[in-house]
């Protein structure tokens, strides 16, 4: 028996040159799979990985000599050696994991308002309407989209763990999201798609606690349920966007096979 990371993994020492296969053979998969978790150890860049790494190759270097037997214990072990590294890294790279998604998010939501703000003062108009509207529209959408960033780092559906990819996976996703967003808004308020709330902007109750002093009444409730469409457009990016590109890879796919 030996250990993998903690738990205790036993295997036998049966050689496989007794069915017929070469040590190295046989153990080519086993060792494949083992040295896939040496390049997500150090991938995760850890400060503390030596004694995990040096495990693993000794894990290799068992299977090399043919001290396991791959066939029938390789997969188990690969299991519990796979529970192990994935338990490390999500320990040690939990901080990391939420602040460069965040500080891919502050410097996107800088960039926004900066931009936002001189549009404003300056009196930009976007297709005929004050850019303000656009510019919420896809707001609501770059938060839409953050938030489910924030909520797949925390639970871990990332695989991702550099500093810099994360990064760039906290301030270019909600990008997409904030386009959707305005796509979503551009459909509806130009009523392409009709909901009863969103179709009636003149009549409709005025959000008062939303309105800026001196600013008027408030935003109307159509307008608002229009930024709440582009919000869950943002939220939806990371279902939708993903399937649409493997439909689009399947295509082309296809027309790869069809015109080769």
């Amino acid at each position: 028996m030996a250990e993998a990371g903690g738990q205790v993994v036993e295997f036998s020492e049966a050689t496989p040159q007794s069915r017929g296969r070469s040590p190295a053979a046989a153990a080519a998969p086993f060792i494949a799979q083992v040295e896939q978790l040496i390049t997500r150890v150090n991938n995760a860049k850890l400060k503390d990985d030596e004694q995990v790494l040096a495990n693993l190759q000794a894990w290799i270097d068992r299977a090399a000599n043919g001290n396991i037997d791959v066939d029938r214990d390789g997969q188990r072990i690969i299991e519990t050696l796979e529970d192990n590294a994935d338990e490390m890294i999500r320990s040690r790279t939990l901080v990391r994991r939420v602040l460069a998604p965040l500080s891919g998010m502050a410097v996107l939501y800088g960039i926004i308002a900066a931009i936002t703000v001189t549009a404003v003062a300056a009196d930009t108009l976007f297709l005929g309407t004050a850019v303000s509207i656009p510019a919420a529209a896809v707001i609501f959408g770059i938060a839409g989209s953050s938030f489910r960033v924030l909520l797949r780092v925390v639970t871990f559906q990332y695989h991702q763990t550099d500093p810099g990819a994360l990064f760039l996976l906290g301030l270019a996703r909600p990008v997409i999201g904030g386009i959707v967003g305005l796509a979503a808004f551009s459909i509806f308020g130009s009523g392409m798609a009709s909901l009863p709330l969103v179709s009636d902007q003149e009549t409709t109750t005025n959000v008062a606690f939303l309105a800026f002093p001196g600013s008027g009444p408030g935003v109307l409730a159509g307008q608002l349920a229009v930024f709440a469409i582009a919000f869950i457009a943002g939220l939806m990016e990371g279902i939708f966007i993903p399937a649409a590109g493997r439909g689009v890879s399947r295509v082309a796919d296809k027309v790869g096979r069809a015109t080769a």
